[in-house]
């Protein structure tokens, strides 16, 4: 009950089904058949129907966030065009509070960092009040970083009481494994139907990780609410996956002290 309280205390309910999404089918897609057995939550392993033809839409930033707690966001124009712009924005660096980490991210400015309440996060952004997308990069810690899957592991353990929180539902794309900094990096890519709180909510998610320090693994994920613009949020969650997590940059030699 605890954790399900804190969980609520998240700054709204968009931002917590979205990062449920990411943490929640992360941990299914890592732990598949075995794990959807014993937490007795669904698997959607049928093909997708045809994608829509996309309407055209002019790529715009979304409005200047002034920072406040957001009261959820809706589809339409807005939305498409926030995705349209994340799409085909040219990439800048964006950092955590530590300096630890550096992150290239499209639209870089309209990016605002914002703290998870009730979850422990190294970074966390937001793409416009309204969370057409959020960004969020967590700790998890392993005897030894270099073993194979340990990152993977060890990021199912913490992410489990997330996955009990959620219905979910997941369709996977094709695992990913990217060299960097002489190491290999894993990337899922998926797409999470949640049910929470009494309605259904679609995102695409996507999420790397990285063996960054002695003892202590970086996980970076993405999750983008569809909102009824499910090719768009799946062209930006692969965009990520090819131009963001292959480039993360550490830039601490050993795991940051704090978390937010």
């Amino acid at each position: 009950m605890k954790q399900w309280l804190d969980w609520l205390s998240l700054e709204t309910r968009q931002a917590r089904a979205a990062l449920g999404a990411m943490l929640g089918a992360a941990t299914l897609a890592a732990t598949a058949t075995a794990t959807l057995s014993l937490s007795g939550l669904g698997c959607a392993s049928a093909a997708s129907a045809a994608p829509a033809h996309l309407q055209p839409v002019a790529a715009a930033a979304p409005p200047k966030d002034d920072g406040k707690p957001a009261q959820g966001g809706q589809g339409g124009q807005e939305h498409a065009a926030a995705l349209e712009q994340l799409k085909a924005a040219g990439l800048d660096w964006r950092t955590d509070r530590q300096n630890s980490v550096r992150v290239l991210l499209p639209d870089a400015p309209s990016w605002l960092r914002v703290k998870f309440w009730g979850v422990k996060s190294l970074v966390g952004f937001r793409y416009g009040k309204d969370h057409h997308a959020i960004v969020g990069g967590f700790v998890v810690h392993v005897p030894d970083e270099n073993a194979p899957g340990a990152c993977g592991k060890a990021f199912e353990a913490w992410a489990q009481p997330y996955v009990d929180a959620f219905e979910v539902e997941i369709e996977h794309a094709p695992p990913q494994a990217v060299p960097w900094n002489g190491k290999i990096v894993d990337i899922d890519s998926l797409v999470a139907t949640t049910a929470t709180l009494g309605e259904h909510d679609q995102y695409v998610a996507s999420y790397a990780t990285y063996p960054a320090w002695p003892g202590a693994c970086l996980v970076l994920g993405i999750a983008i609410p569809a909102r009824d613009e499910l090719e768009r949020a799946k062209a930006v969650r692969d965009r990520f996956a090819a131009e963001v997590f292959p480039k993360v940059r550490i830039t601490s030699k050993t795991e940051p002290k704090e978390m937010y």
